[in-house]
């Protein structure tokens, strides 16, 4: 019966679009000369389970175990929940003005149960009533405000986030990596610069693709101990092995120079620890000036970290400066988000990997994140803008469901059927998953 009621709703959604969808135009020649194949078309990731790297997972390995760190998996995996969990810091307009209305239902509340009216009370009882007002909404604001805070990496957390965030977070770098490899194949970068490095992920997962090309790495993060242990991955988890790249720099604070400039900047599950909007932004700006080709930013798939990736997109696309810059992905748009307009979920993708070796045998799970890649200049005039797929495809006998994200900046839900749709533009439908861009116009 659901599912009756799904698909009933999926079809009167589509009869409401006349949208004429079909394969992008300067493909046709390449589908029907079988250079490209519906199953592997040019808008699909090549990556669909992640592995950390065999040297990594060397290094890895000897750390573990020569901290003893099976001591450390129980308070990895509730390190783990509870960074899902973050919700952003409130902002002092935001407390200020549920404490006014928290006061306002208090005051009239305490002073409606006296059996003399306020005018009647003697300076000394109106002092002692408001203090008893006071300390309720003190106590109700307690109760019903997000209680943040950042999070202090010392090394037993610092340890505790390589076993719970190690894993997912390469998969989805790589992933997001692989979408600027596959868009652009001849592109080398030669610097990159990793804002809140953590344990080195962006740098495992940046030489997946250029290890060849990358002559230098600038990494910031402000807790020594993961910066020691990010070191300590790349030699093997051993002191005395030099480090495998010439350039590599580690450093506890942005620089205040706006001199030099790498051509991929990324921040990466960093943009949690800051305390408010207004130094999210200025740090966002900062990195913006650091950008020579791409800024990337990611976060965790939840409403909170989709939040912060939405108004780091919107601030940079928005700014008044002279570096423009247009959405290169997921986005095929730079209007407003349609899904942060119109909807209470966030835009978010699904990545699967596999876990660590680490205690026991190794696991294929998945990870939600959220994420804007942001190239500066002006969109190219032959950028082809194809729709993303923004929700997993549901797949049914003879047709599939794809929810899309335009070029128009709007969210359409399509029924590709074989009756209504060529060979090639259905097939192309029913071989994509979520994330991938669909090559129609």
């Amino acid at each position: 019966m659901l599912r009756k009621i799904k698909l009933s709703y999926y079809y009167s959604v589509y009869a409401n679009f006349s949208t004429k969808v079909e394969i992008d135009a300067r493909l046709r020649d390449n589908f029907e000369s079988q250079e490209y194949k519906p199953r592997d078309h040019p808008g699909r990731t090549k990556v669909k389970i992640a592995t950390i790297p065999p040297d990594i997972q060397k290094g890895i390995k000897v750390i573990l175990g020569d901290t003893g760190a099976k001591s450390l998996i129980q308070e990895s995996e509730d390190l783990y929940n509870y960074l899902r969990s973050r919700k952003l810091p409130p902002e002092e307009g935001e407390i200020n003005e549920k404490a006014a209305n928290i006061y306002k239902t208090m005051s009239h509340k305490f002073y409606s149960q006296l059996s003399k009216d306020r005018s009647e009370l003697s300076q000394e009882e109106i002092d002692t009533c408001e203090k008893k007002i006071q300390t309720s909404v003190f106590n109700v604001l307690k109760k019903n405000v997000y209680s943040w805070a950042n999070i202090s990496y010392d090394k037993p957390t610092s340890l505790q986030y390589l076993i719970a965030r190690a894993a997912p977070e390469y998969a989805i770098l790589v992933r997001i990596f692989d979408e600027i490899h596959r868009k652009i194949p001849n592109y080398k970068p030669r610097s990159f610069f990793d804002f809140g490095s953590g344990v080195g992920t962006g740098t495992w997962a940046i030489n997946t693709y250029w290890k060849e090309h990358i002559f230098e790495y600038f990494c910031v993060d402000t807790s020594v101990h993961m910066n020691d242990l990010s070191r300590l991955i790349l030699c093997e988890g051993k002191d005395n092995v030099p480090l495998p790249f010439k350039a590599y720099f580690q450093r506890q604070f942005l620089p205040a120079s706006t001199d030099l400039k790498y051509n991929i900047v990324l921040s990466a599950f960093s943009l949690f620890e800051m305390p408010n909007m207004k130094t999210r932004l200025e740090t966002i700006q900062k990195l913006w000036n650091k950008t020579e080709d791409f800024l990337i930013i990611v976060e965790q798939g939840t409403n909170a970290g989709f939040k912060i990736v939405n108004e780091a997109r919107e601030f940079v696309l928005n700014s008044n400066n002279e570096q423009k810059g247009y959405a290169f992905a997921p986005c095929p748009n730079d209007s407003v988000c349609p899904r942060y307009l119109e909807h209470e979920t966030p835009c978010n993708f699904l990545m699967k990997y596999e876990t660590l070796k680490f205690p026991s045998k190794v696991e294929i799970q998945a990870d939600l994140y959220t994420y804007i890649i942001i190239r500066k200049g002006e969109r190219p005039t032959d950028d082809p803008q194809w729709p993303r797929i923004v929700r997993a495809p549901i797949v049914r006998s003879r047709h599939t469901v794809c929810r899309l994200c335009t070029s128009q900046g709007e969210l359409k839900e399509i029924i590709f059927s074989k009756g209504k749709f060529d060979t090639t533009t259905y097939r192309c439908a029913r071989s994509s998953n979520w994330g991938d861009l669909l090559p129609v116009k």
